[in-house]
């Protein structure tokens, strides 16, 4: 069984996500970033989420239908994350944000050069 290490502590295949607001206030990043990095983390196979109930670590790497919860252990692990490669993965988005933010600040402002020029 594979265990994946998220948020300092160490999460087993099944073991629910600290919920979208406890990860914001713990690195203190938006709501749209921790919801890219979930999404991202199931788009990896990584998890999967059971609506109204949380994420969860999925079993293994295979894809599956969201919601779909898999109860039989798997020798295909989850490769081991650490708090550290996550939140490096958190820094990342947020630079990337930012140039995202920089290039729609300098768009709009040509936007609003040329329709003040005619």
């Amino acid at each position: 069984m594979g265990v994946v290490a998220l948020t300092g502590g160490r999460l087993k295949p099944g073991d629910k996500l600290p919920s979208a607001r406890a990860l914001q206030n713990r690195y203190g990043i938006a709501s749209g970033t921790v919801q890219n990095a979930l999404r991202l983390l199931k788009s990896e196979g990584l998890i999967y989420s059971v609506q109204g109930r949380g994420s969860f670590v999925r079993n293994s790497t295979g894809p599956a239908e969201e919601g779909q919860e898999q109860h039989a252990e798997s020798s295909d692990a989850a490769p081991d994350l650490t708090a550290e490669s996550v939140a490096e993965d958190v820094k990342s988005l947020k630079a990337t944000v930012k140039q995202f933010e920089a290039t729609v600040s300098r768009l709009a402002a040509i936007v609003q050069a040329q329709q003040q020029a005619k």
